[in-house]
């Protein structure tokens, strides 16, 4: 009886543990808590609908509790399918035969999912402005989901809840119309930390990876603090970075460009930043960038400057940043070194440039100073830029041996137009071994030059030969200004120099109102300029100089001009000019139209002339007129004891030059004007060719590519002889 006992409790145990390995592994399944929990949800939100499959129960003799677990249940919220791989739940033995059960923790682990109808499941659960945004942003993306959710005895979910997660193909739709696409991955989710982990992405076309980013919900704010990085690819800074308030146009477009970046932010519930941080190292290759203003200082410069081989850091605080760079600037295969620091303080952009200059030629052309190739040089550059758009240049300064040229607080606008200058100092010996020393001072709002020398040779060519109106004035923003010039020794060209120069003149919105300046050449010889504004709005121009040899010498198509008095008178009046210049008693060499002229016309005992002692002129004039980079020759007329010409035409912007005229030989017209009651027998003549009183003309084209036309004229045109016999009046 006993053996029989015993053998009965040992089958019972066996059966027992044979039970408890089946349920441990197996399980046994049932659908008795398939309403209880559909119910459940249901109350909580009526649309969610949850039909689950039959419940696989799992002995868990350890922690003395079953498990319970489904198999891919349908989920639908508003008709929209999640998918889920399994829901599975521990429950204590000792609740499974109670009336009321409650669930401690629920487990589920969803297949690929679309994200917006994720998003969607969320927003009704509990609805919040960050997720109403997301809803709006992403526009495609899979997620996979494996969470734990605890709950309290009321039913409610507890806060150390935990979602680990993959997020696969996500693009997103910015507020500023910028795609972020190809976003993949994983995610950890735990109470109020939320971890992103092996990120990678594509935005403006750049691949990026992060390695981490965390984000801690604090309160009323999301806490972000992570990494990203790339590795070279295509940037537009100006885009990626918009809120940095830098202008990158013209510089950063399509850069190539690597980077390792940290960063930290608050996002707040109404989706405000603050506290932002960001750390950055950044590599490129090269940029371009364009700006005709460097034609005016480097010979070698083309169409933009190359900076080459960039490493630059950038730090970024909460609207303040400081930016530390070196690079190489390739002007045209001439390569040198310049490194950089930026800063952003509060309301002032203070910028610090050091320029190491030996491979590249620098040209000061006003200065009639080159810095040769090879020659080492320095060019600082210290300045700040506020948010009123005034860019100050506390100091620019260049150094090439003992030349220098520094600058003292430059002030400009936001189109890089000079408002005020304190102090300009210069000491450079220059292309034609001449020293120019000069110093401008900023006297309140007037200005005083001084200098013991100066060579004016390119200040004078930038007046007389410039295409642009009031070119040498139009770099400042609207001038209006008292100058004092008091300058020694000014050089007019290589050998000729005016001496104690001494002038005041008027600037009113950049144009010269009134000037007075009078000074001598060496010889003693006078040179007087003189300019008036009346009532009118008219500015009147005169110069006079009895030594006329160094001015007209700038016009390099004249290349023997000797003696001779100037006199120049012009009206300008709604930038449209009416001038006269006059030349007495002079002689020309060497002008190869002239001579080209002469020879055509078969006068090539004047042409020998010409090129030889050259051709003496007893007067000349031209009157002419300009508007809009059009000048019209109204009239030139030159008489001389060899020959005389008269001619019209014009000149346009780009340099073409259209004359037409009448050359006659001086004998000629002593001819017809001792025979004017015999003009008709004269103009026929006696004898073959005796007739021929000269040549009419044409030359057009540009410079150096002149053509020149004749054709022989027996008859003089009335005009012609009016003004000989003026000219001829005034002389006798």
């Amino acid at each position: 009886m006993v053996k029989r006992f015993i053998q009965f409790i040992l089958f019972l145990l066996l059966l027992l543990l044979i039970s408890l390995v089946y349920l441990g592994v197996y399980g046994i399944s049932t659908d008795k808590f398939n309403n209880l929990i559909s119910e459940k949800i249901a109350d909580k939100n009526k649309d969610l609908d949850i039909n689950l499959n039959e419940i696989k129960i799992f002995l868990n003799v350890n922690d003395f509790n079953f498990e319970l677990k489904t198999n891919d249940p349908k989920v639908f919220f508003k008709k929209k399918e999640i998918k889920i791989k399994s829901i599975s739940t521990d429950l204590p033995i000792k609740n499974f035969f109670s009336k009321k059960i409650n669930f401690e923790e629920i487990k589920i682990l969803t297949h690929k999912n679309k994200i917006k109808n994720v998003i969607d499941v969320f927003r009704a659960y509990q609805n919040n402005p960050q997720l109403f945004i997301l809803s709006k942003v992403v526009k495609d993306g899979t997620i996979s989901i494996e969470s734990k959710i605890k709950f309290n005895q009321d039913g409610s979910i507890k806060k150390n809840y935990s979602v680990d997660g993959n997020i696969e193909d996500l693009k997103i739709k910015l507020l500023n119309d910028n795609l972020i696409e190809n976003l993949n991955t994983s995610f950890l989710v735990r109470d109020n930390e939320y971890l992103i982990y092996n990120l990678s992405l594509i935005y403006q076309s750049l691949k990026l990876k992060s390695n981490q980013i965390k984000i801690v919900n604090n309160q009323n704010n999301l806490i972000f603090d992570g990494d990203i990085s790339n590795k070279k690819g295509l940037i537009n800074l100006d885009k990626f970075l918009p809120n940095f308030n830098i202008n990158y146009k013209n510089i950063l477009d399509n850069l190539s460009v690597s980077s390792n970046n940290k960063f930290s932010f608050k996002l707040s519930k109404k989706m405000k930043l603050d506290d932002i941080k960001f750390q950055s190292k950044l590599s490129f290759e090269e940029l371009n960038y364009s700006n005709d203003i460097f034609k005016r200082f480097f010979p070698g410069y083309r169409n933009n400057i190359k900076v080459e081989n960039n490493s630059i850091t950038f730090d970024y605080n909460n609207g303040d940043y400081q930016l530390n760079g070196r690079s190489k600037l390739n002007i045209n295969g001439d390569i040198d070194d310049v490194d950089y620091s930026i800063k952003k303080i509060k309301r002032q952009i203070i910028y610090d440039f050091n320029f190491e200059l030996v491979n590249s030629a620098i040209n000061f052309k006003i200065l009639n100073y080159t810095k040769n190739k090879d020659d080492k040089s320095f060019l600082k550059i210290k300045g700040k830029y506020t948010d009123s758009k005034l860019i100050n240049l506390e100091n620019i300064k260049f150094v090439e041996g003992k030349n220098s040229i520094d600058i003292q607080k430059i002030n400009l606008n936001k189109n890089k137009k000079i408002k005020s200058i304190d102090d300009i100092k210069v000491n450079v010996l220059n292309n034609n071994d001449k020293l120019s020393k000069l110093n401008i001072k900023r006297i309140k709002n007037n200005y005083s030059i001084t200098s013991q020398t100066f060579d004016g040779t390119k200040l004078v060519d930038e007046i007389l030969f410039s295409k642009e109106e009031s070119n040498f004035l139009s770099i400042f923003d609207n001038l209006n200004s008292d100058v004092s010039i008091k300058i020694d020794t000014a050089y007019l060209n290589n050998e000729d120099y005016l001496t104690f120069l001494d002038t005041n003149l008027k600037i009113k919105n950049n144009e010269i109102f009134n000037m007075d300046l009078l000074s001598k050449f060496p010889n003693n010889e006078e040179f007087k300029v003189s300019i008036r504004t009346n009532q009118n709005k008219e500015k009147i121009t005169t110069i006079f100089t009895n030594y006329a040899n160094p001015l007209v010498k700038k016009y390099k198509f004249i290349k023997g001009f000797e003696g001779g008095s100037l006199d120049f008178y012009s009206i300008k009046k709604n930038k449209k000019t009416n001038s006269n210049l006059k030349l007495y008693d002079f002689k020309l060499k060497e002008v190869p139209a002239l001579t080209k002229l002469l020879t055509l016309a078969s006068l090539q005992g004047i042409a020998d002339l010409l090129t030889g002692e050259g051709i003496r002129f007893n007067e000349f004039e031209m009157k002419f007129n300009k508007d809009k980079g059009l000048m019209t020759i109204e009239e030139i007329y030159s008489l001389g004891p060899s020959i005389s010409v008269l001619m019209e035409g014009y000149v346009q912007k780009d340099d073409l030059i259209s004359l037409r005229g009448t050359l006659v030989p001086a004998t000629t017209v002593n001819k017809v004007i001792g025979s004017i009651p015999l003009l008709g027998d004269i103009l026929v003549g006696k004898k073959a060719g005796e007739g021929v009183f000269g040549v009419s003309f044409k030359i057009k084209g540009y410079p150096k590519d002149l053509k020149t036309t004749v054709n022989p004229i027996k008859t003089l045109t009335p005009r012609f002889i009016t003004r000989t016999l003026e000219k001829l009046k005034k002389t006798n």
